[in-house]
C-alpha cells in the first residue's frame, strides 16, 4: 500500500496457476475494480485475447468471485484487498456447484468424485485387469446367444458385451459362484472315489512284453464232397514245426464285418482264424454259409509228435448245386495273414 497516495499493488493468483499484478485505486467502486482484476488476469493467462468491456456483466453478474485470506470476497469487504494485497481468482461454474475448489481436492482436480463416479472407475480397473490375465476363449461359462448379447451360464446373468462380462467376473457374486462350484465338484470326486473300488499300484504292474513273430506256418487247403451225402468239405492242415509243446493252436470264425484287411467287406464270405505262438495268425476265406456241427462233421485234430494241426468241416446241403457254386479251387486266393493280438 503506497501511504502518498490512495494506490495499492495487489497480486492476484489467476485459474491458470499464474500470477499477475495490477495497480488499483482505492477510489475505485466494486463494479471498477472487479473489472481491473479480470484485465489484468487476462492479459496474464490470455496476452492474445481481444479485450472487450465487461462493465455491464459484471454489474449483474461477475463470471468470476475472488477468494482472500480464504473467504469470498464481497461488495461489502472488497476494500480490506488494501490491507493484505494478494487475491485468488476462480472462474464459476454453471450450475451453481463449485467442484473445483471442494475441501479436501487439489487445485485444478475437478473435487472429490461422487459414488457413481467411483463405481465406475472401479469397473474400468477390473476390466484392464481381467482383460491382461483372462482368456475368453477358455472360459467355459461365457455363452454368446443369439441375439449379440453374453450370458453367463454360472451365475444365469445377462451382459451387452465382453467388457461387461469381464468385469462381472471380477465382481463377488461370479467369484462365489466359482468356488462353490469346486467345492461341489470335490465333494463328487471324493464320494466316486469312495465308491470304486482300491485299484493296484501302477508301480506293481508288470511290463506287457512284445511277442515276437517267426512267420507264416506252411498249410495246404483240400476240397472235397462226401459220397453219400454230397456235402463240400474243406480240409485245412498246418504245419507248426517250432512251436512250443504245451501250446496248441486254437481257431475261430470271423465275419466280413469284423476284419479290416479285405475291403470292401462281402457279407457272401466269411473268415477261419487259425493262431498259435510263435507264428502269425492265418485267416481263410471260405463261403458264409450253415456250417454242419453234427457228429464227424466238424473236426480238429492236433498231432503233437509231427507238430500239425487239422481242421475239417462240412457245409449243410439241402439238394444238389451247380458246378459254379463249389468253393474257390486255388488255395493261394483262400488265405491271407494278419498280425496275432
Amino acid at each position: 500500500m503506497d501511504s502518498s497516495s490512495s494506490y495499492a499493488t495487489v497480486f492476484v493468483k489467476t485459474p491458470r496457476g499464474n500470477t499477475a499484478s495490477t495497480r488499483v485505486s482505492s477510489s475505485l467502486d466494486y463494479t471498477n475494480f472487479l473489472e481491473t482484476l479480470w484485465e489484468a488476469v487476462k492479459r496474464r493467462d490470455v496476452p492474445n485475447n481481444r479485450k472487450r468491456s465487461l462493465h455491464n456483466e459484471l454489474q449483474q453478474k461477475p463470471p468470476f468471485y475472488l477468494v482472500h485470506n480464504g473467504r469470498i470476497l464481497e461488495r461489502q469487504n472488497f476494500k480490506s484487498v488494501f490491507q493484505y494485497p494478494f487475491v485468488s481468482l476462480q472462474l464459476s461454474i454453471l450450475g451453481g456447484v463449485d467442484r473445483q475448489n471442494r475441501v479436501g481436492s487439489k487445485f485444478g482436480g475437478g473435487g472429490i468424485s461422487s459414488s457413481q463416479n467411483a463405481e465406475r472407475e472401479r469397473k474400468e480397473r477390473l476390466k484392464r485387469l481381467a482383460l491382461e490375465s483372462i482368456d475368453l476363449a477358455k472360459d467355459p461359462y461365457l455363452m454368446r446367444n443369439h441375439l449379440g448379447t453374453y450370458e453367463c451360464k454360472l451365475c444365469l446373468t445377462l451382459h451387452p458385451n465382453e467388457a461387461n462380462y469381464l468385469a462381472h467376473t471380477q465382481g463377488k457374486k461370479h467369484q462365489q459362484g466359482l468356488a462353490r462350484r469346486a467345492y461341489l465338484e470335490k465333494q463328487k470326486a471324493e464320494k466316486e472315489a469312495s465308491l470304486q473300488p482300491m485299484q493296484i499300484p501302477v508301480s506293481n504292474k508288470k511290463p506287457r512284453i512284445r511277442k515276437v513273430r517267426i512267420g507264416r506256418p506252411a498249410y495246404q487247403v483240400l476240397k472235397s464232397r462226401d459220397p453219400d451225402t454230397n456235402q463240400r468239405c474243406l480240409s485245412f492242415e498246418l504245419s507248426y514245426p517250432s512251436i512250443a509243446d504245451t501250446i496248441q493252436p486254437r481257431h475261430r470264425f470271423m465275419s466280413a464285418f469284423e476284419q479290416r484287411i479285405d475291403t470292401p467287406a462281402d457279407r457272401r464270405y466269411q473268415y477261419l482264424l487259425l493262431a498259435a505262438d510263435p507264428y502269425e495268425t492265418v485267416a481263410f476265406k471260405i463261403p458264409n454259409e450253415p456250417i454242419d456241427k453234427g457228429e464227424d462233421r466238424f473236426v480238429t485234430h492236433w498231432d503233437v509228435d509231427t507238430k500239425k494241426f487239422t481242421l475239417s468241416l462240412y457245409y449243410l446241403e439241402d439238394s444238389m448245386e451247380e458246378e459254379d457254386k463249389k468253393p474257390e479251387s486255388s488255395s493261394n486266393n483262400n488265405a491271407f495273414c494278419i498280425e496275432a493280438s
